[in-house]
């Protein structure tokens, strides 16, 4: 039905205040906070420095295999996909029958380096294919000091990014719904070669809030401890990224307390007339109400048929508007009628 819908008013925009700071004590050497709709950078220290990224560079790994569309593959593990791996592992063995799903399960959740390299080995054939793949995306998403070398993060020559192209890479992932059922879970099940096994999320914060659902932990000596977590809030995800942290989780949850600070309250409501066929009154009063948090420009669109049929009752649904956030749907609101309008 809400494809015979008409498109009456196809932009109207609300321009909310742009936030940035940079003054707030964090132990990280780089961070930068951004609203992941908008883009808006809400806080950022050191944002552009190039660091070792860790484990984080599993955001990268386990979205291209969530794009792949192979997810339900079965993947035979190989020799060359375990060598040269230590540090987490979800502990596979050559000729381990095992799912491309439950892999990227394995890497997000446990941060299995093990698994992170059979995902690249299975998509792309040789881990420095996927270097390539993981590079191409990088550009693609606007990541300009990236080079991976790495599926999995360890500690290699070349492997770097900085806080700000990780926070574009997360704010962009949290869009993939498969990604981020996995990596929203404290726990999960997978099989290896049939018989089930339990692996358990490194990110303490999932046990804070139930609002952080996500994303990644990470850590090796060079890069220290780095973290990006996304966190929902009313109808926006904040995405906090920090590198080089000793004291990481207690950085998100005060950069979160932060960043909420920067959103702006907007309550609308739109006074709209809808013609009526049928009746002596050749309009119907309607209106639509929403409120939202934002810090970014919002584009609302309205839809609703020509016109109604008499009789209209007060509460009827003649339409909706769609609110926008960087081509994003982040609300839906009812077009409704205020009165009733009789036949004849």
């Amino acid at each position: 039905m809400l494809k015979r819908f008409c498109l009456i008013v196809s932009a109207i925009l609300l321009l909310a205040q742009n936030v940035y700071a940079n003054e707030l004590e964090i132990s990280a050497k780089s961070a930068l906070v951004m609203d992941a709709y908008s883009g808006t950078v809400l806080f950022e220290k050191n944002a552009y420095e190039n660091r070792a990224i860790a484990s984080t560079t599993k955001i990268m790994t386990c979205l291209i295999a969530c794009e792949s569309g192979r997810l339900s593959d079965t993947v035979r593990i190989t020799q060359a996909m375990l060598d040269g791996c230590e540090g987490s592992l979800i502990y596979l063995e050559e000729g381990d029958e095992i799912s491309l799903y439950d892999l990227v399960c394995g890497a997000m959740i446990a941060s299995g380096n093990d698994a992170a390299n059979a995902i690249a080995c299975h998509i792309s054939g040789s881990i420095k294919a996927f270097s390539v793949l993981m590079n191409e995306k990088a550009l693609k998403l606007g990541m300009k000091s990236t080079k991976f070398t790495t599926p999995s993060g360890l500690d290699k020559a070349g492997n770097h990014s900085t806080a700000y192209d990780m926070a574009l890479l997360s704010s962009y992932a949290v869009m993939n719904e498969e990604l981020m059922k996995i990596a929203s879970q404290k726990s999960a099940h997978i099989s290896v070669n049939g018989e089930d096994r339990i692996i358990y999320n490194h990110n303490k914060l999932l046990n804070v809030s139930k609002n952080y659902i996500g994303l990644k932990t990470g850590f090796t000596e060079r890069a220290g401890r780095c973290l990006v977590s996304a966190y929902k809030y009313s109808n926006n995800i904040i995405i906090v990224v920090s590198l080089g942290a000793p004291d990481d989780w207690q950085d998100h949850k005060r950069l979160v307390k932060y960043a909420k600070k920067c959103y702006k309250d907007i309550s609308q409501r739109q006074d709209i007339e809808i013609s009526v066929v049928g009746s002596e009154k050749s309009k119907v009063r309607c209106s639509c109400d929403y409120d939202l948090k934002t810090v970014g420009t919002i584009t609302v669109k309205r839809y609703h048929y020509p016109f109604a049929y008499a009789p209209v009752r007060a509460g009827d649904t003649l339409g909706r508007e769609e609110v926008y956030i960087n081509k994003i749907l982040v609300k839906t609101a009812d077009i409704k009628a205020q009165e009733d309008v009789e036949y004849g």
